[in-house]
């Protein structure tokens, strides 16, 4: 039975990374290494290259369009829709009694072009008008049942792990 990462998670993880790394002065690849090893525990391997291309080309487009300070606000605004909502604009439920967002799917549906593209769509329409609010002081950790996941989020990497 396969066991592949929900392309979300990926996306949260890969705009976390992104956010991360430009809150800090630790290397990018410290905190694509901390969410390959501790997603790969969970789910089918998930190579850090993928994680850490990705969040790359994210901070590269944020350059292109001259985010500026506003870079912070794109990739967190992107994890907070990404977490709140599904692909159909539905709210996400993290507890339920049938379903789980966590679970594992079957096929591979995710990719760094992937994720890149949908963040770049998530720009475009934040510039052309439809914002996404995030309240102040929220934290993932303050979205009930997100558990883990939340928990990987906010922590740290460690710092040998960009060796």
């Amino acid at each position: 039975m396969a066991n592949f990462c929900p392309e979300w998670i990926i996306s949260v993880s890969i705009a976390s990374a992104a956010t991360d790394f430009l809150e800090s002065e630790t290397p990018l690849l410290a905190f694509s290494t901390k969410f390959s090893t501790d997603l790969s525990k969970r789910y089918n391997e998930i190579p850090r290259e993928l994680i850490d291309e990705a969040a790359q080309k994210m901070l590269e487009f944020l350059s292109e369009i001259e985010a500026g300070e506003i870079a912070v606000e794109y990739l967190k605004g992107y994890v907070y829709r990404r977490l709140k909502f599904s692909a159909m604009n539905k709210p996400r439920k993290f507890t339920g009694m049938f379903s789980n967002e966590f679970t594992g799917t079957k096929t591979k549906d995710y990719s760094a072009e992937k994720a890149v593209t949908l963040f770049k769509a998530f720009v475009f329409s934040s510039r052309s008008g439809i914002k996404t609010e995030i309240p102040a002081g929220w934290l993932i950790t303050d979205i009930e049942g997100v558990d883990w996941f939340g928990e990987l989020v906010i922590s740290q990497p460690n710092i040998f792990d960009a060796l």
